[in-house]
């Protein structure tokens, strides 16, 4: 009878974990690292993916230009997917045009019909944005502690469905970065927090997202 309770309990168990929901909550310092996810065999070829722009709401209105940015080049660093430019692709297709023109030389004109279509859209926006805000341990009420809360939904283009997301968070108490910010510095018009707790939960809340995005196995 202890066998088969153990054998029930397992069953249990796996059913529990293939009927997972489609929302899930990850934070910083949960889950496998990026050197794991990287680490794990990748099923199939990589996935094209457009990081649409991040909405910002009420925080400033530079932080979702520079959350795009680090977002896309964070996917990018993991080798996982194969990253499209999006948010300023008017300048690939200007750059296509112009090359068209008697001016160049033919051997190095852009060929036109090649740009490439997502086959996923990552789609952002910030759902908390607090400069200062409390930890939950006592010896951070006196600190300065930054606070990032990102919402992330990953779209299939083919049927418009949103095939997954999740709502990360950042804090500039959490501690270590992976792989994706070894050398990178803050994007333009996001210079000014930088070395400063928010950049700090900048980093971890892109850090989580990626983790979360990575392993979903796309």
């Amino acid at each position: 009878m202890p066998a088969m309770r153990t054998l029930l309990l397992l069953l249990s168990i796996s059913l529990l974990t293939a009927c997972g929901t489609s929302v899930n909550v990850v934070s910083s310092s949960t889950g496998p690292t990026i050197d794991e996810a990287l680490a794990a065999p990748s099923v199939g070829v990589r996935k094209r993916v457009a990081v649409s722009n991040f909405e910002s709401g009420s925080a400033p209105g530079k932080l979702g230009g520079g959350l795009t940015d680090m977002l896309s080049d964070a996917l990018f660093n993991t080798n996982r997917f194969i990253v499209l430019e999006r948010d300023r692709l008017d300048e690939v297709m200007r750059e296509q045009e112009l090359t068209q023109t008697s001016r160049f030389d033919s051997a190095t004109r852009a060929p036109l019909g090649e740009l490439e279509g997502a086959e996923l859209i990552i789609k952002g926006s910030v759902v908390k944005f607090e400069e200062q805000c409390r930890g939950a341990s006592l010896l951070l009420l006196s600190a300065k502690e930054a606070c990032i809360g990102l919402n992330l939904r990953i779209i299939d283009v083919a049927t418009g469905r949103v095939v997954n997301s999740t709502t990360v968070e950042g804090r500039s108490s959490t501690t270590g970065v992976g792989l994706v910010f070894t050398t990178s510095p803050l994007p333009i018009g996001l210079g000014g927090w930088a070395k400063t707790p928010v950049e700090e939960a900048l980093r971890q809340a892109i850090e989580a997202g990626v983790r979360f995005i990575v392993t979903q196995r796309l």
